[in-house]
């Protein structure tokens, strides 16, 4: 018996929403809907260039003039497909690569650091029967000297409708993540091209009581991009991990030990978005210093 395509979509739509019926009940990670028109994704994509060592562009290492025709890309984007209930959408999980970023985190560390050390891969992964995600980002010595990572470990969950972010953004579309930051570390990982037990500093953020959610707003999804605006709306664009250059994210056992360190430090971020209190650790101010006035580096893109 053949089936029309409607029948196999029907059918499929099914099957998946069998699948995704043992997700937790405090998550409720809907099935996907059917693929939307590529086009106007793939013509975002097609703007972001490829930067040394895999690092995310950001705007402060392109030109003015692409950081604007890529924000009015994601734009145009997010405009055309006004997606509503992403936040429990089960394409969420799995592993992202960052391809671009105007968010401070971002353009920060790709400003690159004393000694010849450059930002490189930048992943985020998110694991929807949990709850759990881990932003995990590599930093490499252009001399191959040595290489660092830094990561933020933390738990996701829908917000609730109506709720506001930190700039007084509604919640009217279903689309937003809370964002709970339990642990940042920074690690020494390998030394002349070889593996070492380094050193790790490890922080234990607490935000103040006044201190807006931290949220994003997933404004695109498909079963390869993702797109989201940070609670400040800062853009980040991310493409699905298909070379698995991500780490698995930590165990169970492995997240008890990293909570339990007793060297970690623990740091308060202020009420004002993305602001830190006097004594932060020199690691979390430059990872949230101001961004360059002017682009700089231009002529690192790659394509």
């Amino acid at each position: 018996m053949k089936l029309n395509v409607a029948e196999l979509a029907t059918r499929r739509q099914a099957l998946l929403g069998a699948l995704l019926a043992t997700a937790p009940s405090h998550l409720q990670f809907a099935s996907p809907a059917l693929a939307a028109d590529p086009a106007p994704v793939q013509a975002l994509l097609d703007l972001i260039p490829a930067m040394p060592y895999g690092a995310p562009a950001t705007n402060a290492t392109v030109s003015r003039d692409l950081a604007a025709r890529i924000d009015a890309a994601a734009a145009a984007l997010e405009a055309k497909t006004a997606a509503k209930d992403l936040a429990r959408d089960a394409r969420l999980g799995g592993s992202w690569q960052l391809v671009y970023s105007d968010g401070r985190e971002i353009t920060s560390l790709a400003a690159g650091f004393p000694g010849g050390f450059e930002l490189g891969p930048t992943y985020q992964v998110v694991d929807t029967k949990t709850g759990f995600f881990e932003n995990q980002g590599s930093v490499v010595n252009r001399y191959g000297a040595a290489r660092l990572s830094t990561g933020v470990v933390g738990d996701v969950r829908p917000s609730k409708p109506g709720t506001l972010n930190a700039v007084g953004v509604v919640n009217d579309r279903g689309n937003r993540i809370d964002v709970d930051f339990k642990r940042i570390t920074f690690a020494f990982d390998e030394l002349l091209g070889k593996p070492v037990d380094g050193p790790r500093k490890v922080l234990s953020p607490t935000p103040k009581p006044d201190a807006a959610q931290p949220a994003n707003d997933i404004t695109y999804l498909d079963a390869t991009a993702r797109v989201v605006r940070g609670g400040d709306g800062a853009l980040f664009v991310f493409r699905r991990d298909v070379d698995n250059g991500a780490r698995p994210l930590l165990t169970a056992a492995q997240r008890a030990e990293l909570f339990g360190d007793a060297s970690s430090i623990g740091v308060t971020t202020a009420g004002t978005a993305g602001a830190l209190e006097a004594d932060a650790p020199a690691e979390l101010r430059r990872l949230l210093r101001e961004p360059a006035a002017a682009p700089y580096n231009l002529g690192k893109q790659t394509r």
